[in-house]
C-alpha cells in the first residue's frame, strides 16, 4: 500500500512538471490560444502555482482571450512580481471596458490617467483619450512614433456579443485584427 502512495505521489509531480513544460514550450513558440486553452484546463490544479497563473494570463493575453484574466487576476497576490503582473493585466481589462462604455455608452473618457503599455489595446486606448473622434464610426489613429502605422478602432458584434475592434495597419495594409 505504500508503495502505491509513493508511486501515485511520484507519478502526480511528474505529471505537474509535464503540464508546466507543455505549457511553457507552447507559450515560447507562439501558441499563445493554444497556451491559454493548455493553463485553462490545468488551472484548478495549478491555482497556487503563481508563474504557471500568470504564465496563463498572458497567454490569454496574448490571444486577445482578455475576459479570461479575472480569474488570473484574483489569484496572483502572493509575491511581488504576481501582485505586479495582477496589476498589469487588471490595466488592459479596465481599458477595455471603458472603451466599451465610451464607444457603445457615449461615456467620456477625457482626464482620465492611466498607466500605459504596449500592449495594442492601451495603446489604443491612449489615443482615443487624447483624441476621441466621436463623430467618426471607425476611429483612425496614426501611431504617433512610427508614421508608417495606424489603428483603427470600431464596435463590432460576434455571435451577438457587443465587442470592439483594433485594427493594426502597416504602410495601408492590415496586419492584425483584434477582437475583445
Amino acid at each position: 500500500m505504500k508503495f502505491i502512495f509513493i508511486f501515485l505521489l511520484l507519478l502526480s509531480h511528474h505529471l505537474y512538471a509535464d503540464v508546466n513544460q507543455k505549457l511553457f514550450e507552447l507559450y515560447q513558440k507562439g501558441m499563445y490560444t493554444e497556451a491559454c486553452n493548455y493553463g485553462y484546463n490545468f488551472f484548478a490544479q495549478n491555482e497556487h502555482n503563481e508563474p504557471f497563473v500568470s504564465l496563463v494570463g498572458f497567454a490569454c493575453l496574448k490571444a486577445d482571450q482578455i475576459d479570461r484574466l479575472s480569474p488570473v487576476m484574483s489569484i496572483l497576490s502572493q509575491t511581488p512580481d504576481a501582485r505586479s503582473n495582477s496589476a498589469y493585466l487588471a490595466l488592459i481589462v479596465m481599458q477595455k471596458k471603458l472603451l466599451m462604455r465610451a464607444l457603445y455608452d457615449n461615456q467620456p473618457l477625457q482626464n482620465l490617467k492611466f498607466p500605459t503599455s504596449s500592449y495594442i489595446l492601451s495603446k489604443v486606448f491612449d489615443l482615443y483619450v487624447q483624441n476621441p473622434k466621436k463623430n467618426d464610426i471607425i476611429k483612425e489613429y496614426p501611431d504617433p512614433i512610427n508614421s508608417r502605422q495606424a489603428y483603427k478602432l470600431y464596435t463590432t458584434e460576434v455571435n451577438g456579443k457587443k465587442s470592439i475592434a483594433i485594427d493594426e495597419y502597416y504602410d495601408k495594409i492590415l496586419t492584425n485584427h483584434h477582437v475583445y
